[in-house]
């Protein structure tokens, strides 16, 4: 297994913005804090909504190198109309996602459902089998390659996982609520059909299903089956725990 080491990132104060931007500009310190104070402001010093908000003024020229004056220009009063409310850079990340290939969406649109993260393991079921068994009809697993060299999504270990909260949480919001809904049921069906004595695969499967059952409208049929599949699921529960050893 690979070994996994966390860092703490705290929120950049506007001297800590000053000295990035000074770095990557190659400008003096004076020249950029005014700039940093409008970065901060809108991105309340979140180190990854900082480079999601210098990426986009860059990308739509409001942050551009001179030829002319061989250096960095900006104009401040154009960088401080865009997107001022607290909110702005998720709403700026709701749209880069909107203009994202159909393929790639609807891929880590189904990765959302699983949560912040998810095992290869899961997405290679979810990818495998005849097109009735298959959450979509293209390369599930391709399209997460796309993600993670888009910096949507990176891979630890035998895991896939968003490379921020706020990445994971805003690409989950864009998908309407009975959408998001019946997905749910679809990955749990899936899941389901896979899982035969796998019990890590089935508790897997029967979340996706409670999550649909929890605002859906399943019949009573389905009903049934649900219970018959939550059954199953605390009887692997069961097993799992160590009720005997305490006694």
């Amino acid at each position: 297994s690979a070994k996994v080491t966390k860092f703490q990132l705290s929120n950049l104060g506007e001297d800590d913005i000053t000295c990035l931007l000074s770095m990557k500009l190659c400008l003096p310190l004076r020249k950029t804090r005014r700039l940093a104070g409008l970065i901060l402001s809108k991105t309340e010093g979140n180190p990854f909504f900082i480079v999601q908000y210098l990426k986009t003024i860059v990308e739509n020229r409001m942050l551009q190198f001179s030829v002319d004056s061989c250096c960095w220009i900006w104009n401040y009063d154009v960088i401080d109309m865009q997107m001022i409310s607290k909110g702005g850079v998720v709403e700026l990340l709701a749209t880069k996602f909107n203009q994202l290939p159909l393929p790639l969406m609807q891929t880590v649109k189904i990765v959302s459902c699983l949560g912040s993260q998810a095992e290869e393991s899961t997405l290679r079921l979810l990818n495998s089998g005849h097109h009735v068994h298959r959450i979509v009809p293209f390369d599930l697993l391709n399209q997460i390659e796309i993600a993670v060299n888009e910096g949507i999504m990176e891979k630890v270990g035998s895991m896939y996982q968003f490379t921020h909260e706020s990445i994971w949480q805003t690409i989950r919001e864009l998908i309407p609520a009975e959408n998001r809904k019946l997905l749910h049921k679809r990955i749990g069906t899936i899941l389901l059909h896979s899982a035969a004595n796998n019990s890590h695969l089935h508790l897997l499967a029967v979340d996706q299903i409670n999550i649909f059952c929890r605002d859906g409208n399943p019949s009573p049929e389905e009903r049934l089956q649900y219970a018959n599949n939550n059954a199953v699921a605390a009887k692997f529960a069961i097993s799992a725990s160590s009720f005997e050893q305490g006694e």
